[in-house]
């Protein structure tokens, strides 16, 4: 029997075909060899099996769904089915540079009490804008940070993160009644007592694009859930901003002022 990989990366997609082979390659490049992908087709309509059916490489795994279940349940069946000692998440729309891996299984092996590593990404526009996206700062058993005063791991990319597979526990780790967010939920419950290590370094091009998880009404959804779950947390730490949330959802206000303190103008 094989020896299992080091790092499982688990790869959601739906109906990405056009833009699926750049994701899947930029992690089969990585000068860390030793993992294994699993792309989860969640009910794709289009030639998503096709793509893949032309890429040859044994660390490949394909699990398709007959029918969409949403990116929480897509992203659970692949850590239901990860052998590595780490799990990384990329997106079907964006891409990793070729030693982000590398960089993060080395901070990991480098604090072994560690049980997340992020970096840092490039939001790359559809009008060729490239911007810095700096990662939050997340403090084990922080809750809001306080200097956007919203949850410490909003803005923290699921394909900026490498976790350590015994966090993630026996069960499913995404939320599937979330619409959207699912990965913030997940991080803010990681990070109530596990410690996450920052490499400052932009390492993943995230491409502004529609998906799985950018519809409006899914946000404004999966905000009000936010609240009402971590409502015990919450009223503990910060209750004002239990009230300040529900009256921002019901008002439909938008968190683009957030996103825009994390992010700096690169190129054009």
């Amino acid at each position: 029997m094989a020896a299992a990989p080091t790092v499982s990366v688990v790869l959601p997609t739906r109906d990405r075909a056009p833009l699926l082979a750049r994701a899947v390659g930029s992690v089969l490049a990585q000068s860390w060899h030793d993992l294994e992908l699993i792309v989860v087709d969640d009910g794709s309509r289009d030639e998503t099996s096709a793509v893949l059916s032309h890429i040859h490489d044994g660390r490949l795994r394909y699990i398709r769904s007959a029918s969409p279940s949403g990116a929480p349940r897509a992203r659970n069946v692949g850590v239901r089915h990860a052998c590595g000692r780490y799990v990384a998440f990329q997106d079907s729309d964006d891409e990793w540079w070729p030693e982000k891996l590398e960089r993060q299984v080395r901070a990991m092996e480098a604090h072994p009490g560690a049980g997340v590593v992020y970096c840092d990404m490039h939001r790359v526009c559809a009008d060729g804008r490239i911007f810095y996206l700096r990662s939050p700062s997340v403090v084990r058993g922080r809750l809001i940070d306080p200097a956007t005063r919203y949850w410490q791991t909003y803005m923290l990319g699921a394909a900026s993160v490498l976790v350590r597979r015994e966090c993630l526990g026996n069960g499913d780790p995404f939320d599937e009644s979330l619409p959207s967010f699912e990965d913030l939920d997940l991080f803010l419950r990681l990070a109530l007592d596990r410690e996450f290590v920052h490499v400052p370094e932009a390492l993943v091009n995230y491409h502004a694009t529609s998906g799985l998880s950018t519809d409006r009404d899914a946000e404004l959804a999966s905000r009000r859930r936010l609240v009402r779950k971590h409502l015990g947390r919450v009223l503990r730490a910060n209750p004002l901003f239990a009230v300040r949330e529900t009256v921002d959802v019901f008002l439909k206000r938008s968190l683009l002022p957030i996103v825009e303190r994390h992010l700096t103008l690169v190129a054009s």
